[in-house]
């Protein structure tokens, strides 16, 4: 099991997310990423395998 998709780090990015979309404020990989402490390419994965990411 790879330790970047345990429960307890995706559930803190949800948590995250979900938090930002309440306040309506924009969600973002980096932001996401500063607000938790996880690791950018942890949340990027997160964002793409999920289908957040969204392009021009």
């Amino acid at each position: 099991m790879d330790i970047n998709k345990n429960n307890e780090v995706y559930g803190r990015i949800t948590r995250c997310i979900n938090k930002l979309k309440m306040a309506r404020e924009s969600v973002t990989v980096y932001k996401v990423s500063e607000l938790t402490g996880i690791d950018n390419r942890v949340v990027f994965l997160y964002f793409y395998e999920n289908g957040l990411l969204k392009g021009k």
